[in-house]
């Protein structure tokens, strides 16, 4: 029976991640020949070869290293739950909370709630990481997040618990002085006779835009592509075209009377806020106080709003 060396898994998994020794052994605290030493230790235990390793002594993954990272990364995240769990047990009021989120909620939503929480708990320490929706949903399957936040579309994850807490529809906007400001409603015609500045392609909120355009035949005058959301609000301000961006990014420039939202024609949301973690998920005390508060926090902010 092979037995497996739970050091050994910390160690090859860093250096799957990083593919330097030298960084592993910062990292850890460990000179760089007892890394080596617990690397080649695990391929004999295994029989098999982990690592290439090339001129420049990166270290890279063989097809067998590849395969066995998928488990023993597994292995070393919910080791470190366990313990984390435990932990909590000793101090229900003290931890650490592994969050990510995509763009929109990050930026449009989650400051105001996390400064809320940590109000009445200022022992813990929330750990944010912002990227696209598509590598928060990732980064949660594979033991990197407790939690993450997110704008998607339909989402069915059988691996995942998936709560939709907000609508987050997208709308046209426009600078009050646009031409077509003063349409209470608009028809496809209408909007393919002006210029649009949209997300970049691979955005959530830009495929659900093409999608959008495909079903009704809309044929944009997509003039500019730009990645960052507020600089297209920037851009549309200025009055230079149109934009299809999420309502919750634009709800202060609304009420500041900077942009005008309107209704896209036939379009039927499909956009949400969610919530998401892996069903498997060793919620500690303190994790699932946050979850709560998150969810009904969320929640409650969405329910105002739409009355």
């Amino acid at each position: 029976m092979v037995r497996l060396n739970h050091q050994q898994l910390k160690i090859f998994v860093l250096t799957a991640q990083l593919g330097k020794l030298v960084k592993v052994a910062e990292l850890l605290d460990l000179k760089q020949p007892t890394v080596t030493f617990h690397l080649n230790r695990l391929q004999e235990t295994l029989g098999v070869q982990l690592f290439n390793k090339t001129k420049s002594q990166q270290w890279i993954l063989t097809d067998a290293g590849s395969a066995f990272y998928h488990y023993a990364n597994q292995i070393v995240q919910l080791t470190k739950e366990a313990e984390m769990l435990m932990k909590e047990y000793e101090g229900l009021n003290r931890g650490k909370v592994h969050l990510g989120a995509s763009y929109t909620p990050a930026s449009y939503i989650l400051p105001f709630h996390l400064a809320e929480f940590q109000k009445e708990h200022s022992n813990v320490h929330v750990s944010l990481m912002v990227k696209k929706a598509p590598s928060i949903l990732e980064r949660v399957k594979n033991y990197e997040l407790d939690l993450g936040v997110m704008a998607y579309g339909q989402l069915h994850e059988s691996e995942l618990n998936v709560i939709p807490v907000m609508e987050d529809e997208l709308v046209i906007i426009m600078h009050p002085d646009h031409p077509l400001s003063q349409l209470e409603t608009l028809t496809i015609s209408e909007l393919d006779r002006y210029s649009f500045i949209l997300h970049e392609k691979k955005a959530v909120s830009r495929i659900l835009t093409d999608k959008w355009a495909v079903e009704n035949r809309a044929k944009l005058k997509v003039t500019m592509e730009i990645g960052s959301i507020q600089t297209i609000k920037e851009a549309i301000a200025s009055n230079i075209g149109l934009s299809i961006v999420p309502r919750l990014t634009v709800n202060r420039e609304i009420k500041e009377g900077k942009l005008l939202a309107k209704a896209l024609p036939n379009y039927e949301n499909e956009r949400h806020i969610y919530i998401i973690h892996r069903k498997n998920q060793l919620f500690t005390p303190l994790m699932e106080k946050f979850k709560k508060f998150l969810v009904s926090s969320l929640e409650m902010q969405y329910s105002k709003s739409v009355q």
